[in-house]
C-alpha cells in the first residue's frame, strides 16, 4: 500500500513540474501581430483575382488531397480540412480552416490568408460536418513563416518563383527558433509536391 502512495506522490509531483512556457508580455503580442498581418498579405504584380484563387487552391489542395473541401465566393476562397487518430478509449478530431481574401489593386491582385484549427475527442466515431470559415482572424500567436510559406508556394505556381517551398526549407527560416508549423505539422497533413496536380 505504502509503495501504491509513493508512485501516486512521485507521479503528482512529476505533473506539477512539467514546464510551462513564458507568456508573451503585450508589447511583445503587439509586434508579434503586427508583423503576421505583414506577411498575412502579399501582392501579385500581374496577375488576376482568378489566377491567384486558382493557384491559392492548389497550394491548399496540396496540404491533404483526400481530406479537404473548398467553397468559393466572388472575392473569397475558403477550405476546411478535418484530420482523426486514434487513442485507448478516445477518437480524437480535428477541423482545420482556411481563407484566402482576393482585391484587386494596382497592377494585380492582393491576397490575404487566414487559417484556424481545433481538437477535440470523443468516445464515439461519428461525422464532422462539414463547415468554412471567412475572414479568419490574424493571431498574434500564429507563426509568421506559416503566412509565408503559403504565399511561397502561391507565387511558385503562379511563375513568381523557380523552386517549390518545402516544410523544411520554411522551418530553416523560422523565427525565434519557432519551428512548429500549422501548414506542416497538423495531423494527417500529407503536404503534396505539385507533380500530383499533373500526374507525373
Amino acid at each position: 500500500m505504502f509503495r501504491l502512495f509513493f508512485i501516486l506522490f512521485i507521479a503528482a509531483l512529476s505533473v506539477g513540474c512539467a514546464p510551462t512556457k513564458t507568456p508573451m508580455t503585450l508589447e511583445e503580442m503587439d509586434a508579434a501581430l503586427a508583423a503576421n498581418q505583414r506577411e498575412a498579405t502579399r501582392i501579385y504584380p500581374g496577375k488576376s483575382t482568378d489566377e491567384v484563387r486558382q493557384a491559392a487552391q492548389k497550394v491548399l489542395y496540396l496540404l491533404d488531397p483526400s481530406d479537404i473541401e473548398f467553397d468559393v465566393t466572388e472575392n473569397e476562397l475558403m477550405a476546411t480540412r478535418w484530420s482523426t487518430y486514434y487513442a485507448v478509449f478516445m477518437v480524437g478530431f480535428g477541423r482545420d480552416w482556411y481563407s484566402v481574401e482576393l482585391a484587386d489593386v494596382e497592377n494585380g491582385t492582393a491576397a490575404r490568408f487566414g487559417f484556424a484549427g481545433e481538437m477535440y475527442s470523443s468516445m464515439f466515431v461519428s461525422p464532422i460536418p462539414v463547415s468554412f470559415k471567412s475572414n479568419i482572424a490574424i493571431s498574434a500567436h500564429q507563426n509568421p513563416m506559416d503566412f509565408r510559406l503559403f504565399h511561397d508556394r502561391v507565387e511558385y505556381l503562379l511563375g513568381l518563383r523557380d523552386d517549390w517551398p518545402t516544410c523544411e526549407m520554411a522551418k530553416k527560416q523560422a523565427i525565434n527558433g519557432r519551428k512548429e508549423l500549422f501548414l506542416c505539422d497538423q495531423i494527417g497533413l500529407e503536404n503534396k509536391t505539385p507533380d500530383v496536380l499533373t500526374g507525373s
